[in-house]
């Protein structure tokens, strides 16, 4: 990597990331390289002129923050810590004393995106070509065209989601179906990701020459910051006698393209964590409390995808490690929900709610799949990249904040229920559990006002209780098969003219009327909601 000044460093990784905490002794110092201090006692590191990312340190503690500035000087090296700001008085000052260039990193901020846009950002800076040579480009558009212009065909820079970000307009252009389609849709077509995503033209270091059957032969480079890949920039020829050499042209602007696809992922991430934060603080909020909504594209459906429930050999109840390892599989997913949909042509916005992840889908996105082909393909994902079965219930498409938070509620309660039921992993609505949902909402009324239940169940609990007797499973059981005898004593296990006893000896001690259906709806109500899980 080539040596980087800290203040570039900071403007380019912008205020949201790091802020500039204290500049140091030396007049410009630059930054090379990107390491962790976990442990700021170690006074050694791999090399000078790197930025330190203070994981171990807490400002707090003046024995370790002294450690770890002690390291950083006696390497020349720049140091990340996490603190709020603006910083205490006392804690700048003592900073300043050490000489130490000190960056501070917000608390919320996770020290692997840091580490991430740091090293990537170095990565670009030696792939920058040098003032007065090689190319330059306002933006990837003006980049595109100015590509197109000297290599003499048609040019497409996509991302790694196959989004077509650029793309060159010059007149006259060699132009194909693949490439129409990709303009007018804004991405890769679905026929052309085969040969899109070949692995000869992703591992490769240098310009591939690609031909699909039907289209125009072309050259395709892969746009890279160090070892993270970014994009790839691909250009269409008439025909493969006018393909030229054009091989170092393409590299040095895969090199210029890598600077603008840094800024685009900056961006886009930025976005992604206000959509994110939105869409939280409009979940958390109750009806009336008059929640923002800024951030929150309506109308949109919204997803909740829960772990199924199942059955795991040797898992104990309350174990920590499964625990812990569930929660992971949880984050996972989220990063999973909001890449797929991303790359399937939605502006997602996430969040993690206790064991759910929730996912607004917005209606309005150009190119997107249908909600249904997304969560399929999101489930697959999981069942092979995460081993974990989920279930996912999509609602109906939510015009207001009002009608988001329903969506929720009915929501939550459909994964209740399919999981008080163990129903099989996939993709449900809540349209088609609209029964259920409703018979949960009578119930919960009912368990909930006194004054909707005749008391009856009430009875029957408190008699089986002390006498060890069994009426008000038996009814229930009864009630819900409709009052088929034989089903009924099937289940209960007990022969059908015990059943039938028991029935006539309700009546008689409860004024139970089975013959009546309204007695035996409210009967039916009150003994589910009192029913133990």
């Amino acid at each position: 990597m080539t040596a980087m000044p800290l203040g570039q460093l900071v403007e380019a990784l912008q205020d949201g990331v790091v802020t500039l905490l204290a500049e140091g002794a030396e007049p410009e110092p630059s930054i090379d390289g990107v390491e962790l201090l976990d442990c700021p006692k170690v006074v050694r590191v791999a090399a000078q002129r790197h930025l330190l990312l203070g994981v171990g340190v807490d400002v707090e503690d003046r024995a370790t923050l002294d450690a770890a500035l002690r390291t950083a000087a006696d390497n020349s090296c720049a140091l990340a810590l996490k603190c709020t700001i603006p910083a205490a008085p006392d804690l700048v000052a003592r900073i300043r004393g050490t000489g130490v260039p000190v960056l501070a990193v917000p608390p919320p901020m996770p020290w692997t995106r840091v580490q991430r846009l740091a090293t990537s950002v170095l990565a670009a800076r030696a792939n920058e070509p040098e003032p007065g040579g090689g190319m330059t480009g306002g933006d990837l558009f003006s980049l595109a065209n100015a590509v197109a212009g000297i290599v003499g065909g048609a040019v497409a820079i996509m991302d790694t989601q196959q989004v077509l970000v650029a793309y060159s307009n010059l007149p006259d252009q060699p132009i194909d179906e693949t490439r129409r389609r990709g303009i007018l849709g804004r991405r890769v077509p679905e026929y052309a990701l085969a040969d899109h995503l070949s692995r000869e033209v992703w591992v490769s270091d240098g310009v591939v020459r690609h031909h699909r059957a039907g289209d125009l032969p072309r050259l395709a480079v892969v746009i890279r910051a160090g070892e993270d890949v970014l994009g790839s920039l691909w250009v269409a020829f008439p025909d493969d006698a006018a393909i030229p050499d054009c091989g170092p042209t393409l590299q040095e602007a895969a090199r210029v393209a890598a600077l603008h696809m840094l800024a685009l992922r900056r961006q886009v991430d930025a976005e992604q964590e206000s959509r994110d934060r939105a869409l939280r603080a409009s979940l958390e909020s109750r009806p009336g409390q008059g929640a923002p909504t800024a951030g929150i594209r309506l109308p949109a459906v919204l997803v909740v995808l829960a772990e199924a429930v199942q059955e795991r050999k040797g898992r104990k109840a309350g174990d920590p490690s499964a625990s812990a390892r569930a929660h992971a599989a949880l984050l996972r997913m989220l990063d999973l929900a909001v890449l797929d949909s991303r790359s399937l042509g939605y502006e997602p916005a996430a969040a993690l709610l206790g064991d759910r992840v929730y996912v607004l889908l917005p209606t309005a996105g150009s190119g997107s799949v249908p909600t249904g082909v997304l969560l399929d393909h999101l489930l697959d994902r999981a069942r092979r990249s995460l081993h974990r079965a989920f279930v996912a219930v999509s609602s109906p498409i939510a015009g207001t904040r009002s009608t988001l938070l329903t969506a929720r509620r009915d929501i939550d309660a459909a994964l209740d229920h399919l999981r008080e039921q163990r129903a099989q992993p996939g993709a449900y609505r809540t349209e088609d559990l609209r029964p259920e949902l409703v018979l949960r909402r009578l119930v919960g009324a009912v368990r909930g006002d006194a004054e909707l239940r005749t008391g009856i169940a009430e009875r029957l609990r408190a008699y089986d209780t002390e006498h060890a007797t069994e009426y008000a499973a038996t009814l229930l059981t009864y009630l819900r098969l409709f009052g088929d005898v034989a089903a009924a004593s099937r289940e209960l296990h007990i022969h059908q003219n015990t059943l039938r006893l028991r029935l006539r000896r309700a009546e008689q001690l409860f004024g139970v009327s089975l013959a009546d259906p309204t007695r035996r709806l409210l009967l039916t109500l009150e003994l589910t909601a009192l029913e133990r899980p």
